[in-house]
């Protein structure tokens, strides 16, 4: 069914939830994970954001999934995770959403939405 599967997370606990979904799917069907982080800019300077990625490759490590780590710099995060779903042969992708709609939507945007609307592989979206 699917082989490769690409999760985006920027290590919140609402990530978390598509993180754990990719894994537990992936573990089940045999398929390998690549995980994506798109790097804020302000974090690009501040913040510690390689931690984000070693905790997902560690849970894949645990789940006995095997996992492969990008970071992406420098790209809205919509446009990062399409590419790198493209670029990496990936043929779902796996994230978490808020569940924004109406105004907050609009005002705030949603990566997910995008990844949705613009994505050409499957997106499975956890709430």
């Amino acid at each position: 069914m699917y082989r490769h599967i690409l999760i985006p997370t920027d290590g919140s606990k609402l990530a978390e939830r598509g993180v754990a979904h990719g894994l537990a799917l992936a573990k089940s069907v045999g398929a390998k994970v690549s995980a994506i982080y798109v790097v804020d800019p302000l974090l690009a300077v501040t913040g510690d954001f390689a931690s984000v990625l070693d905790h997902a490759a560690s849970a894949a490590k645990k789940a006995g999934v095997s996992c492969e780590t990008i970071q992406v710099e420098n790209m809205p995060p919509h446009e990062a995770i399409i590419a790198a779903a493209e670029d990496n042969g990936c043929d779902l992708i796996v994230m978490s959403s808020h569940g924004l709609s109406g105004v907050s939507m609009l005002l705030i945007g949603s990566v997910t939405n995008k990844v949705l609307t613009y994505a050409k592989t499957p997106v499975l979206v956890c709430r």
